[in-house]
């Protein structure tokens, strides 16, 4: 890019404090930029689409998201853009599937702005960033796997919150209606229900209810658990 050019940057979040933060360290940092947002994924989509977008700011739990395959779908609408992945989520859950799925960064949102500012940066110059935090997991995870190259991997176990979490979903509750009624951060409820998809290979709640219908229909019993 030149220098003369306007860098665009789209900000995909739905959460307007985080869009507020976040617009005020690329005003410092990248002074040059222009700025989009948007709080669902599809429409962000379609701002990338048309619009020639350099890098996006994305987090991973907005509407219409939650799954590493929006890194295709965002390449796919804009092939030479530039992806930084900025979430709640835990980074040694996160963090290497939306590497792998071709993400430039992974970012945690309790990253101090510095940090930010930087990762922006390092990425829209071509490079790929990753905290020290996923660089020590993904060395460990290399190790692990070198030592142990014929281990298969244990079944996918529903644990008992993420069975009330399914009930949940499949009422049409959304995340933080769950986390209310759960007494639990919405950021936990994310993450509970990342691994629910990741577990039965799906990308939303109706291919969830698809897959458990035919699969596992005990979970489809929608009455909450009674108290013994």
């Amino acid at each position: 890019m030149h220098e003369d050019e306007q860098t665009k940057i789209l900000l995909i979040d739905d959460h307007e404090i985080v869009l507020w933060a976040l617009t005020a360290i690329i005003k410092e940092s990248i002074p040059e930029a222009s700025l989009f947002s948007a709080s669902s994924f599809d429409q962000g989509l379609s701002i990338v689409a048309k619009s020639s977008i350099d890098l996006v700011v994305l987090d991973i739990d907005v509407p219409g998201g939650n799954s590493p395959k929006m890194i295709e779908s965002l390449r796919n609408a804009y092939p030479p853009i530039r992806i930084l992945v900025h979430s709640a989520m835990k980074e040694e859950d996160f963090s290497v599937k939306y590497l792998s799925a071709g993400a430039d960064g992974f970012l945690s949102k309790s990253a101090p702005f510095t940090a930010i500012a930087r990762a922006m940066r390092m990425v829209l110059n071509g490079e790929k960033y990753m905290s020290s935090q996923t660089q020590s997991y993904l060395a460990h995870n290399y190790l692990k796997s070198i030592s142990n190259p014929n281990k298969h991997k244990e079944a996918a176990v529903i644990t008992p919150r993420e069975s009330e979490i399914i009930r949940l979903l499949l009422q049409g509750k959304w995340t933080k209606e769950i986390a209310g009624q759960l007494g639990i951060k919405w950021s936990t409820v994310s993450t509970h229900k990342l691994s629910i998809f990741e577990k039965f290979g799906v990308t939303n709640v109706i291919q969830l209810y698809k897959k458990i219908e035919k699969e596992n229909p005990e979970l489809l019993n929608l009455d909450a658990p009674k108290t013994k």
